[in-house]
């Protein structure tokens, strides 16, 4: 879980930088520097709280918060806080994405083969979204590239719902938000690829909607298994006799 926690973490002083680049030009030495003293802050904030506080969980629920953040954004007309918010959502999305792979599925290689390249699509939409942030990808370039690692995002979320459905402690309930979740993903790379912009806008609120909803149950689910089966179960370990 640490490992999770320090990608994320790292991702986010990537954004960081990137932000303080455009704010105040700062120089690509002191960029650097700053980089390589904080990556032993990040291998030691995992370390140090890794049994305290439930990681997965906190970060699936803020990634929900942001994605239901741009698209109000999106909505309101705020082009740049909506590009931010996005971005901080893409960071987030790879808890649930890592800890996904612990999902209890029927066939755990094919599962694992789905997930690296799930994991493989966050971090490639992170690209993505730096490059829209710094204005290099915008508009129709933006979306036509944000469109293939959505597609594997959305394939790996099916393929973890679908193989392991209704297994303990996530249920047919989340499960089955995740396909939709995953489905709708899958549905904006399909009409960005089509050029469907009307299918394309309502998959884009659909999917949004979809992800927070199927994130608070599929946060409770992480959480218990981050608390182990006696825990999730209510059980007491046998008194020795």
């Amino acid at each position: 879980m640490r490992w999770t926690v320090t990608f994320c973490y790292l991702a986010l002083v990537a954004i960081a930088i990137a932000a303080l680049t455009l704010i105040f030009s700062w120089s690509d030495w002191l960029l650097a520097n700053l980089i390589v003293l904080l990556i032993p802050a990040a291998i030691g904030i995992g370390i140090m709280f890794r049994h305290r506080v439930p990681w997965t969980t906190t970060l699936s629920y803020l990634s929900a918060i942001s994605l239901i953040a741009a698209l109000a954004s999106q909505f309101s007309g705020s082009t740049v806080a909506r590009s931010w918010l996005l971005m901080t959502w893409t960071v987030l999305l790879l808890a649930p994405a890592i800890r996904l792979c612990a999902h209890p599925m029927r066939k755990p290689a094919w599962g694992l083969f789905v997930g690296f390249w799930g994991v493989v699509g966050v971090l490639w939409l992170i690209v993505i979204q730096l490059f829209n942030l710094t204005g290099v990808l915008t508009g129709g370039g933006y979306a036509g590239w944000a469109a293939w690692p959505l597609g594997f995002i959305g394939v790996w979320f099916v393929v973890a719902s679908a193989t392991g459905f209704g297994a303990e402690p996530f249920g047919a309930a989340v499960d089955t938000l995740g396909i939709v979740t995953g489905a709708l993903f899958f549905g904006i790379t399909l009409a960005t690829w089509t050029g469907a912009s009307d299918f394309r806008t309502a998959a884009l609120v659909l999917s949004a909607i979809s992800y927070a909803i199927w994130i608070g149950g599929l946060g409770r689910a992480l959480l218990e298994l981050e608390r182990g089966p006696q825990a999730m179960r209510g059980l007491r370990s046998p008194s020795p006799t």
